[in-house]
This record gives structure tokens, C-alpha cells and sequence, in this order.
């Protein structure tokens, strides 16, 4: 009998966490805090008025249902209110100027990754969410010399052609 109890007591407790929905913070420093120190996942950061049906985000877009909630999980994610003061502050720091506005901070909290302005159709949220979703920063490579012969050379500015690749005229003489 405790037996079936227990065991009750776990499918029901497992059940309510399965269907449990995502939690969005409402605090930007509270969440970039969590993303620098706890799993380092990136930031998703979502500024909206809710009280008007134009400058909101779908409510769907905010729920963990299907693709969508694998997507989210692999985010700390900050839902922030530009109708207070508050929200106004944090919202100009970004830049945001149009809503809804959605920015993707990498997992170090350091860079910001993406910048959106506007409502995302399903596709291009879901396309935002994979993309950033390991929240690396990119890396940049730039060609600072090309090949010509045997000889590397720089051009007048110290920086090589943007046009030439010396991956393809290494033969080349």
C-alpha cells in the first residue's frame, strides 16, 4: 500500500513538471546573472507591451509546446514589460525602439549574438531559436596578407584585398 503510493506520488509529481510552463524572468540582471554562472546557456530577451495587440509578442511564442520547447529550454530567457519604467530603461539601453524586440545574448553574457525588431513569424522564431540556440560567439576570419609567387604582400593599408582569397591562387604565378 505505501508501495502505491509512492509510486503515485512520483507519476503525478514527474506529470506536473513535464507540463510545467517555461519560467521567463522578469529581471534582465537576475537573468544575465543566471546565464553567467549557472548552465551558461545564452540569453533570450523579449521586450514587449503586453496592453497593445501591435508592439506584443505572440503568446504562443513564449510557451513550451512541440519543436518550440526544446528550442526554448536550451535558453535562460528574460520577458521584460517596456510599458513600466523599468522596462523602458532596459529596453534603451538595447537600442529597441520598435516592438516587439527580441535580442540573444551568448553563453559568457558578454556579446550580444542577434538583434530583432518586430514581430517573427513561427518560422523565423523558431529559425532564431536554432540558430543562436548554443549561444557561441562567432569566429571571424580575416585574410591580413595575400599570395603572389613566393612572395606574401600586404597592400598599401596593411590589409589584404578583400576580393583575394590566396586559398585560391596559391598555384598561380
Amino acid at each position: 500500500m505505501v508501495h502505491s503510493l509512492s509510486v503515485a506520488a512520483i507519476v503525478v509529481s514527474s506529470m506536473a513538471a513535464a507540463t510545467s510552463p517555461i519560467q521567463w524572468q522578469a529581471d534582465y540582471g537576475k537573468a544575465l546573472a543566471a546565464t553567467r554562472t549557472e548552465q551558461q546557456q545564452p540569453l533570450l530577451i523579449v521586450f514587449d507591451n503586453p496592453n497593445d495587440p501591435k508592439s506584443s509578442i505572440e503568446s504562443k511564442q513564449l510557451k513550451a509546446t512541440g519543436e518550440q520547447s526544446d528550442l526554448l529550454d536550451a535558453y535562460q530567457r528574460c520577458h521584460i514589460d517596456v510599458s513600466t519604467k523599468y522596462g523602458k530603461k532596459v529596453a534603451e539601453v538595447f537600442g529597441a525602439k520598435e516592438f516587439p524586440f527580441t535580442a540573444i545574448i551568448d553563453k559568457t553574457g558578454s556579446f550580444v549574438l542577434c538583434k530583432k525588431s518586430g514581430r517573427l513569424s513561427e518560422s523565423q522564431w523558431l529559425e532564431t531559436l536554432a540558430t543562436y540556440q548554443k549561444g557561441v560567439r562567432p569566429s571571424l576570419s580575416v585574410h591580413t596578407t595575400f599570395y603572389r609567387g613566393n612572395e606574401i604582400q600586404l597592400n598599401a593599408s596593411g590589409v589584404a584585398d578583400p576580393e583575394f582569397c590566396p586559398s585560391c591562387h596559391l598555384n598561380s604565378k
